[in-house]
């Protein structure tokens, strides 16, 4: 975090680095500044970046959860209210997302954190890798990403929790839940604790 805001302070203007401090104080739950750095992102980003993308949905969630307050105006495409969906993906692209949970894990009361990586596995993704940190029993979304078929990875603790192929297809919402029916471990090897 530190070193990102040290960045930004020679590159205020640019919009990685922005999505990146977000992301690092949404990891440490601080909920107000990331909301900031991700209403930045969506204010001064182009629609169909993958940041974006993934800003606008995080806000959403935020929203929904009634953890937020509502997003100013310019956070969503005019004429759209902020807890509809966006306009669908532009051609060529698409989206996976789904819910996470764990038995016993209470996303209201603990804080346990999940990265779920994305990697491109086929001829048309190759070159693409997408990494998302959230709070295990929250949904995630990853938007903008090339249709073709991705490697999907989740991590908890170092704990390698979830890996499977998914084809994400253009114009169109991939469904994945990620939850211990689909997991690489069971409730019992995997007991996940707060932090």
């Amino acid at each position: 975090m530190t070193k990102y805001r040290e960045a930004l302070r020679a590159t205020p203007d640019d919009l990685a680095l922005r999505f990146a401090l977000g992301s690092a104080l949404s990891q440490l739950d601080r909920r107000a500044e990331t909301i900031e750095q991700f209403r930045w992102v969506v204010e001064h980003g182009a629609p169909g970046q993958a940041e974006v993308a993934m800003a606008r949905e995080w806000l959403a969630a935020e929203r929904a959860s009634g953890s937020a307050p509502p997003s100013r105006p310019a956070a969503t495409a005019p004429g759209v209210p902020a807890t509809q969906s966006q306009p669908a993906s532009p051609a060529g692209v698409g989206s996976i997302k789904g819910k996470t949970a764990w038995p016993g894990v209470d996303p209201e009361s603990q804080i346990v954190s999940v990265e779920i990586r994305l990697n491109g596995d086929d001829a048309a993704t190759r070159d693409k890798s997408f990494r998302l940190h959230i709070r295990l029993g929250r949904p995630y979304v990853m938007s903008g990403l090339t249709a073709g078929a991705y490697r999907l990875m989740g991590r908890s603790a170092g704990v390698k929790v979830w890996e499977t192929r998914v084809v994400v297809g253009a114009g169109k919402d991939t469904v994945l839940d990620l939850t211990d029916s689909n997991a690489l471990v069971t409730p019992k090897d995997f007991t996940p604790r707060d932090g």
